[in-house]
C-alpha cells in the first residue's frame, strides 16, 4: 500500500513567487490597489498566521508596508513585498531579554 501525501496547508515562498511571476512577469506595479490585488491572490496573504501577525486590514496599513517596497521609479516591487509578508508571518519576535537591554549600555564583565 502506498502512502498518499496530503496537500500542504503551509504556504511556500517558492510557490507564491512562481504564481506572482505568472500573473505579473515584471513583479512591478504602480499603485497600492494593484499591489494589494496581486498579493491577496497569493497563499501567504490568505494564511491565518499572516492575517493575525501582519494586521493589514485597511488600505492605509497596506500602504505603510508597500511604501517600503518601492524601486527607484516609485513602482512597488512585489517580490520585496512578498518577502516582507513571509517575514511578518514567520519571523520570531525579539526575546524579552533582548528588548530589556539598552544599546548604549556597555556589557557587564563576567565574574571569574
Amino acid at each position: 500500500m502506498t502512502r498518499q501525501r496530503s496537500a500542504s496547508i503551509t504556504p511556500t515562498y517558492s510557490t507564491d513567487l512562481a504564481l506572482l511571476h505568472i500573473h505579473n512577469p515584471t513583479a512591478l506595479v504602480s499603485t497600492v490597489d494593484e499591489a494589494i490585488s496581486a498579493l491577496s491572490s497569493l497563499d501567504i496573504c490568505n494564511n491565518a498566521a499572516f492575517k493575525r501577525r501582519a494586521n493589514l486590514e485597511t488600505v492605509e496599513e497596506w500602504t505603510a508596508l508597500l511604501q517600503t517596497c518601492l524601486d527607484g521609479n516609485d513602482n512597488i516591487n512585489l517580490e520585496i513585498a512578498l518577502k516582507k509578508c513571509y517575514a511578518l508571518t514567520y519571523s520570531m519576535p525579539p526575546s524579552p531579554f533582548s528588548q530589556s537591554r539598552q544599546v548604549d549600555d556597555p556589557p557587564s564583565p563576567l565574574l571569574v
